[in-house]
Order: C-alpha cells, then sequence, then structure tokens
C-alpha cells in the first residue's frame, strides 16, 4: 500500500490573509485538523488546530490577552512545509511522521498538490492493524489537572507532555479530558476567554479500555470512534493513556 491509497482529497486550503476564525470554520466544518496555505498555485505554509489552541497560552496580564480570531493565517501558520510523494510506502510516511513531530502532511508530486495524510489515515493502514501488543507496555502515564486550573497550567503540561491532560474532580475520579483540538475552539463564543479553565474546556465523557486490552483493541477504538487517544484503567482508577503516537512508535521499531 502506497501514500496515494490512504491520503485524503480534495485540499482544504486557505490564503495567508485569510483570518485564523476563517480557517477555524473550515475545520470544524470539514472536520479536520490542518490546512495548507496557499499563495496562488504555491504552497506557503500549513496551520493546525495545535498552532491555533495553543495561542490561548499568555504570561501576560488577563486584560492584554487577545482572541488571535482576527489575525492573519501568515502570522499563526508554519512555514516550513513537510510533504511527501504519493508512491511513498506507509513506513516512510509514519517515520517521516516521529522524525518531524508532525501528525499530518500534504501529498505533493512535481509541485501540485494531490492530497493530505494524517495519523488519522495511518490507523487504517494494514501495517498498523497488524500491531499486536499487551497496552500495559505500550501505555505511560497522563498528567492531570483538577477543574479550576489555568489554560496556562494546562497548555504547559500539554507541551511537555503527550498533548493531553486529564481532568479530575475533587475525589480524584475523572471528569473529563483536554486535547489540542479542545483548545482550538475553546474561545468559541465566550465573552472572557481569558478567564477559561479546565473544567470549561474539557470534554466527557472519557473513553476508557481495560489494561488487559491489545493495541489491537485501541487501534479499532481510535479508527471506529476518530480519536486519537485511549485512558486505560482498571478496578483501582487510571493506570495510564495510549495515543496513536505511542501506536506508530511501536510499529516503526
Amino acid at each position: 500500500m502506497l501514500i496515494s491509497d490512504l491520503m485524503s482529497s480534495p485540499v482544504r486550503v486557505c490564503g495567508p490573509d485569510d483570518t485564523v476564525s476563517y480557517v477555524r470554520n473550515l475545520m470544524l466544518k470539514h472536520h479536520i485538523s490542518r490546512v495548507l496555505v496557499m499563495d496562488g498555485q504555491r504552497a506557503v505554509g500549513i496551520i493546525t488546530k495545535k498552532d491555533i489552541g495553543y495561542r490561548l497560552r499568555s504570561r501576560d496580564p488577563a486584560w492584554r490577552r487577545r482572541s488571535p480570531d482576527n489575525e492573519p493565517v501568515s502570522s499563526v501558520m508554519t512555514v516550513d512545509i513537510i510533504s511527501i510523494s504519493p508512491g511513498s510506502s506507509i513506513h516512510d510516511a509514519l517515520v517521516l511522521m516521529v522524525t518531524h513531530k508532525i501528525s499530518g502532511f500534504p501529498v505533493i508530486d512535481q509541485g501540485m498538490v494531490l492530497g493530505m495524510v494524517t495519523k488519522s489515515d495511518m490507523i487504517r493502514s494494514p501495517l498498523v492493524k497488524s500491531l499486536d501488543r499487551p497496552v500495559s507496555g505500550v501505555m505511560h502515564d497522563v498528567q492531570q489537572v483538577t477543574k479550576e486550573h489555568s489554560l496556562d497550567h494546562v497548555i504547559d503540561l500539554m507541551q511537555s507532555g503527550c498533548g493531553k491532560v486529564v481532568v479530575t474532580g475533587e475525589d480524584g475520579s475523572m471528569s473529563g479530558i483536554i486535547s489540542e483540538s479542545d483548545l482550538t475552539f475553546a474561545q468559541e463564543g465566550r465573552t472572557q476567554p481569558e478567564k477559561l479553565k479546565a473544567g470549561d474546556v474539557m470534554r466527557s465523557p472519557v473513553i476508557t479500555l481495560d489494561d488487559k486490552a491489545r493495541t489491537g483493541d485501541v487501534i479499532r477504538e481510535m479508527a471506529e470512534k476518530h480519536i486519537s487517544c485511549l485512558i486505560i484503567t482498571n478496578g483501582q482508577g487510571l493506570k495510564g493513556i495510549i495515543t496513536r503516537d505511542d501506536i506508530i512508535g511501536e510499529v516503526i521499531l
């Protein structure tokens, strides 16, 4: 199987002068995590949910924090585009993702954009589906916060960890989870986004899997439910987290 067999098209694009709000609406409408930035026929950048979501982090006083909605895409996008050719193998794409710590890239042939390929696409590939390991050997610890923690604190933990945090209640039970996607739309409809806390942004219920499961169960759940991670539990509570990155890392070992 080649990248051309897995890539998605058409590719959703915007211009460098379009606003972040416009791009966010594109992401919401088409259920996508990245938009290619085109200047005429030339790809000049890429903007992802992570690029938008992490702009919520601010060390300035709350009154100085402003929404990036009206900023031009050019001020937020990544300009160093990593791309792949349609004839590349799935393994090559996985190695590229791990090497550059990215979740997707455009498929380009002789300067023409043909499609987009992401980790979600990779999860559907036979190479990844063939992985069969106990989840207990693949999962890792997950950062935890309370509902009252600030978004600055949440983002600090996400950037130093796997990009997800679990939100717990006063009794230590799981109340929700926050991912980079949740941050992207955190300001939507908010009159005072600078006051947002973890409990305002979290998503629930938390999708879990027993620690006796195998990676095949994880991959199936991720593909069917369009999620990027699963929380692993046992009878005593939270044990860890397993992400698409963990799965892909095991595949290319």
